[in-house]
């Protein structure tokens, strides 16, 4: 991926923490982020009933119709009639799909709002956020002590503070992005040297200030140092491993540097944390379903964003 090069301009000074907290509380709020948890409870009493009220479900949401059609009629499936019908694509998709598009569908339109721009910049961000979420859930199902559809929202808001730091502080973020261009190795060097915190911290802050739980806050701020999220470092670990993953396949985003070596994944310290020793079986599985996933994944994001 090659990002348009980014003009020079005067750097702008850092901020203190406290500079930045009381700046982050201007940010506008994402509804989304608080109204997830309804729309799963209503999904989730619809899925012991038919397709069709889990269909109804949808149809309120036309964001949410129209990316579970693009979804069931890309080559993904490979079907060979083209859906139309909200129940026929619910039989296809599945209903676990379908709760992740419904949790997914939500936030991307108000990471979208939030921004307000059409650069090709965040559009690659949104198909790294979407991948993560995936691959994210993937792994956790993969390991002895599956989570829950939590998994699945914290790799979906892992890179906020991206989000907010083009929002709230645009001459930092195009400058973290000229250093980057220009050659600069270490990302998370750089933006506490532009801003004065990282983008997993600047997520963390701005994501308490939702009155999001801990545990997303947590795993936004160390997912790429998961140890240091306590109780929460299995999903902190990994948000770690799909964050680099899906660098690995080429659906990063310019904040993350230059490109991340292909292999570079099977070595962060998320590994040792979600696969200790005595479930080598599990993380054997977890590797062979991300082996899949490299596959299928790149076709998939592009039909959702």
């Amino acid at each position: 991926m090659t990002a348009a090069p980014i003009p020079a301009r005067p750097a702008p000074r850092p901020f203190t923490l406290a500079e930045i907290q009381n700046r982050v509380r201007l940010c506008p709020r994402l509804p989304s982020l608080r109204s997830i948890q309804g729309a799963l409870r209503e999904l989730l009493a619809a899925e012991q009933r038919y397709a069709g009220q889990i269909s109804e479900v949808i149809r309120r949401d036309p964001g949410l119709t129209a990316r579970m059609l693009r979804l069931v009629n890309s080559a993904h499936f490979g079907l060979a009639h083209k859906v139309t019908n909200l129940e026929e694509a619910v039989f296809f998709v599945g209903v676990r799909q379908v709760r992740e598009l419904a949790m997914m569908t939500p936030v991307i339109d108000d990471f979208k709002r939030l921004t307000g721009s059409k650069d090709s910049n965040w559009r690659d961000l949104w198909k790294h956020c979407i991948a993560t979420a995936m691959v994210t859930k993937e792994l956790m199902l993969a390991t002895p002590e599956p989570g829950d559809d939590l998994d699945y929202v914290a790799g979906l808001v892992h890179d906020v503070g991206w989000i907010v730091l083009g929002t709230v502080f645009p001459d930092h973020y195009h400058e973290i992005l000229r250093r980057l261009q220009a050659g600069a190795t270490a990302a998370r060097h750089v933006e506490n040297d532009v801003l004065g915190c990282d983008h997993a911290q600047l997520g963390a802050i701005y994501l308490k200030t939702q009155e999001l739980s801990a545990s997303l806050v947590l795993a936004t701020q160390y997912h790429h140092a998961p140890s240091g999220a306590e109780m929460q470092s299995r999903l902190a670990a990994a948000v770690q491993i799909a964050d680099h993953f899906t660098n690995s396949i080429g659906l990063g985003h310019p904040g993350e540097g230059p490109s991340v070596h292909s292999t570079r994944w099977l070595d962060v310290s998320g590994w040792d944390i979600l696969f200790p020793d005595g479930t080598e079986t599990n993380r054997n599985f977890a590797l062979k379903v991300l082996e899949r996933t490299a596959e299928r994944l790149p076709g998939m994001v592009e039909c959702l964003v």
